[in-house]
């Protein structure tokens, strides 16, 4: 592992506090119009509420705007509010059923990225930062096996988080896979160039690549030149 300079850690926390404080105001009220625009399209709840697992296993709950019909609405508009719902669905087919019940404004939200806005309140108390792997669920954790993700604290865009972006596709052995990858290059000249590459993919949208390989953590690994340098 690349050791990062002694004070790479405290600059991070007060780079994200200053920014998550100018953004506070703007992001206050962009969260008002889409919340009150959400509550028009698909209802209540306007939010979306998760325990997700943070630094050294801290456990926080993730705050997002929503973007999918709830199983009960999807069971009614089926006209079988006695099924279990989609909730039930085969774990190979769950993200298919889950790109099925993204609304119409769930799905503009998600595509650029407006659902997360809430989760600067998470920067703010230092649930999450601006860089760092994407925070997951206690189930999903309990999956990832000796991983060192859990040593930084999570955040809203890293390696693994641009990959499914711009190639709308994520195999969870890949997303372990750069995770750690960060964790080796900690470093601001890193979180840097993810940053730059995050504002350059959100602002031209997916690339319409085809979806990388599913990883095989038993072969060869993958090329570091898919991954930014930022050091």
């Amino acid at each position: 592992m690349r050791r990062s300079t002694g004070w790479y850690r405290p600059v991070k926390r007060l780079v994200d506090v200053a920014v998550g404080l100018v953004a506070a105001l703007p992001a206050l009220v962009g969260v008002g119009a889409l919340s009150l625009a959400a509550l028009i399209s698909h209802g209540r709840p306007v939010f979306f509420r998760q325990v997700r697992v943070g630094r050294h296993g801290r456990h926080f709950t993730l705050v997002k705007l929503r973007t999918m019909r709830t199983v009960a609405a999807e069971a009614a508009q089926a006209g079988d509010l006695d099924s279990p719902g989609l909730g039930s669905t085969m774990v190979v087919g769950r993200a298919f059923a889950e790109q099925a019940r993204i609304t119409r404004f769930g799905g503009f939200l998600r595509h650029t990225h407006l659902d997360e806005l809430p989760q600067l309140l998470h920067v703010l108390r230092g649930d999450m930062a601006l860089v760092g792997p994407r925070p997951l669920a206690p189930d999903h954790v309990a999956e990832v096996v000796a991983s060192r993700r859990s040593t930084v604290r999570p955040g809203f865009t890293c390696y693994a988080q641009l990959e499914l972006v711009e190639h709308g596709y994520l195999d969870k052995h890949r997303q372990v896979a750069l995770d750690e990858e960060y964790v080796d290059r900690l470093g601001p000249g890193t979180d840097a160039a993810i940053l730059w590459r995050t504002v350059t993919v959100v602002a031209r949208g997916p690339s319409r690549r085809p979806p990388l390989a599913h990883y095989d953590p038993a072969g060869a690994g993958w090329p570091t030149d898919r991954l930014p340098t930022g050091q």
